[in-house]
């Protein structure tokens, strides 16, 4: 039995258990790229706070990161949507950056004056060439090889400083996507959702046949709801997502979620 049948094997047990029989149909996943495709290099920010006399491991970072996120949501909800000027930051402009990664590095105990400097560093480590999004997720690569095993079409739509698609080849992640839309080179960065019209027009799909799949409430979540697409949450530790909004822990389960949730249109489906 090969992947595809797999997935709609699974799918088919869910169904039945759960006694859902219709269900939206979908022929596209976008997929976010920093904090989902890729991810923070948690084994440089433990090593360079360990230089600063600050010991904090990569499960320790990895579980904060979360309450980056928070932080950041938490700001974006009160400040205006205004456009990013120069080089768009990775999360975009609806929030400042800095409170994401003070947020994370204070839930693992940072604080000043060793947070200050850390920040700094972190800053510097974003600049051109460097990237602090330095690894590929865990599980992406079994991700996106199960959607198109699936059938189902891919493409990517990022905040990012035009380099983007550089960094998804390079992690081994540009592979099985049409296209990657990035918004330093487009002009427009999420939430707007012009930008997720952009990778739609492209797809030449209704917002309503595809699915968005991110880590940022404020950002991916917002942005892609505003357009009329599906959306997935990246949680990791299942205590992000609000009730009842569809979310993975790993990466790798995508695709067995989204066979479960959502209609393949047999033309969409791969001969074994």
């Amino acid at each position: 039995m090969d992947e595809q049948q797999l997935y709609k094997r699974s799918a088919d047990a869910s169904r039945v258990a759960s006694g859902v029989t219709t269900r939206p149909e979908l022929e596209a996943v976008v997929f976010d790229a920093g904090g989902t495709l890729v991810r923070l290099d948690f084994e440089w920010m433990s090593e360079m706070l360990a230089g600063l006399g600050f010991p904090a491991s990569v499960d320790d970072l990895r579980r904060a990161e979360v309450h980056g996120r928070r932080r950041y949501d938490a700001l974006a909800a009160s400040r205006p949507k205004t456009p990013a000027l120069g080089l768009h930051p990775p999360l975009g402009s609806v929030a400042p950056s800095r409170a994401y990664f003070s947020g994370m590095l204070e839930a693992v105990g940072c604080r000043h004056p060793v947070l200050e400097e850390a920040l700094e560093r972190m800053q510097q480590r974003q600049v051109p060439p460097s990237l602090l999004w330095a690894r590929p997720m865990e599980g992406a690569r079994a991700a996106l090889d199960g959607v198109v095993a699936l059938g189902l079409r891919a493409c990517c739509v990022s905040n990012s400083d035009g380099r983007a698609e550089l960094h998804l080849k390079s992690f081994g992640m540009r592979e099985g996507l049409e296209f990657v839309v990035d918004s330093q080179l487009v002009g427009v960065e999420k939430p707007d959702p012009r930008i997720f019209e952009i990778a739609l027009a492209k797809l030449g799909l209704a917002a309503a046949r595809a699915v968005y799949v991110g880590d940022l409430r404020s950002v991916d979540e917002a942005g892609s709801r505003a357009t009329g697409m599906h959306f997935v949450l990246i949680d990791p530790f299942g205590d992000y997502a609000p009730p009842g909004q569809l979310a993975v822990r790993r990466l790798e389960e995508l695709p067995a979620l989204l066979a479960s949730r959502f209609h393949l249109p047999p033309t969409h489906g791969r001969s074994s």
